[in-house]
């Protein structure tokens, strides 16, 4: 199994969180008593102010061009310790692809990486500044990536096809009164090339099956994000924008995105949208999607999603339909099911049946 660790300011911050306990208690208060625990909502340490939690999830797969398989794709742990009123470390340490159908990994399955890794200062309600290594704020589905939390087994390709999944830098987000809804805002630049904490490979194409290995890495960059919550916050609006280099190939993009999401008692609609040109030869790409989530019986959601994507590598022009179902048994466990198929998508949604559970503890 590989170990991808950045030797310097990854290590710093993962060595405060695991000290910073013994400097968060109060000398009253210095013993490990935990909170009553609930799945899904993680192991918390009042006196300590830590808290610590994760996921998993096993997938199985039968898709064309690969005989029927399973794997658990992600083990994550989450750590998070207060300290003091405005500082915040947090850390999550993933494990990707540890067990899989052929009962052992190899340097190219398994890999242990730092996904996430930044300290947050809360100035105000209104302002929080965060610093290492986050999720890169475009859309709505790359900041909810974890299996639990999203609807369906595979993901859309305008989520993670144009752009770097995570930045390594600095954020400034909060939350504005604006005309007496709330404005949801993300500011952040990244400096991949001289932080790059953890060296973890952004794919492009992340669903099962999938021939395609392009990377989009960041070397550097800079956008923002904002969301603006309308009808008491049953529908949201956002807008995306980001000007950055790619490691691989060494490109420089302009990126434009929009997501919504609507939520009533029958039905909630979501959708994600994104546009990027280059400033060199690489043709201009851009897709989007369309997903209604239905609920049938108390936790039993029918889930149907259509996606038009133009990629540019490969170049080519893939449409994919899903539809789906997702129960929550009980708070904190996922069962998804979802047949997958579409024209010119063999090679990055390739046409089969998915299905996972997944466990946020």
């Amino acid at each position: 199994m590989r170990r991808l660790l950045h030797p310097g300011l990854a290590t710093l911050l993962v060595g405060l969180i695991l000290a910073s306990p013994a400097l968060a208690a109060d000398d009253g208060d210095s013993g490990w008593k935990p909170a009553p625990y609930t799945l899904g909502q993680g192991l918390y340490f009042p006196g300590q102010g830590l808290r610590v939690g994760g996921y998993a999830d096993l997938n199985f797969y039968s898709v064309q061009g690969t005989k029927t398989s399973y794997n658990v794709r992600d083990l994550s742990l989450f750590i998070t310790q207060d300290i003091g009123t405005r500082w915040q470390l947090f850390t999550e340490i993933e494990a990707t692809n540890p067990v899989n159908s052929t009962g052992r990994t190899d340097d190219d399955d398994a890999e242990l990486d730092i996904e996430r890794l930044y300290a947050d200062y809360h100035a105000n309600q209104a302002i929080t500044f965060r610093f290492g290594k986050f999720l890169t704020p475009v859309g709505e589905w790359n900041l909810v990536h974890a299996d639990p939390l999203t609807w369906t087994v595979s993901r859309p390709l305008s989520t993670s096809a144009a752009f770097a999944r995570h930045a390594n830098g600095a954020m400034m987000f909060g939350t504005l009164p604006v005309s007496g809804n709330d404005l949801d805002y993300w500011v952040f630049a990244d400096d991949s090339k001289d932080l790059n904490i953890g060296r973890d490979q952004d794919n492009a194409y992340t669903n099962f099956g999938t021939t395609e290995t392009l990377q989009n890495n960041f070397r550097q960059g800079i956008g923002g994000r904002v969301l603006y919550h309308l009808m008491g916050d049953s529908l949201s609006v956002g807008a995306s924008t980001l000007n950055y280099e790619l490691e691989s190939p060494r490109e420089k993009y302009w990126l434009n995105g929009i997501d919504f999401s609507w939520t009533s008692r029958y039905v909630s609609l979501t959708g994600e949208g994104i546009y990027r040109s280059s400033t060199g030869n690489q043709p201009d790409e851009r897709g989007g999607f369309v997903q209604a989530e239905v609920p049938l019986w108390r936790r039993l959601y029918f889930i149907g999603r259509y996606e038009r994507y133009r990629s540019s590598t490969p170049a080519q022009t893939s449409t994919i339909r899903t539809t789906a179902l997702n129960f929550k048994p009980i708070e904190g466990v996922v069962l998804k099911l979802e047949y997958r198929d579409g024209s010119h998508n063999e090679l990055l949604a390739p046409t089969g049946w998915l299905a996972s559970v997944a466990v946020l503890f």
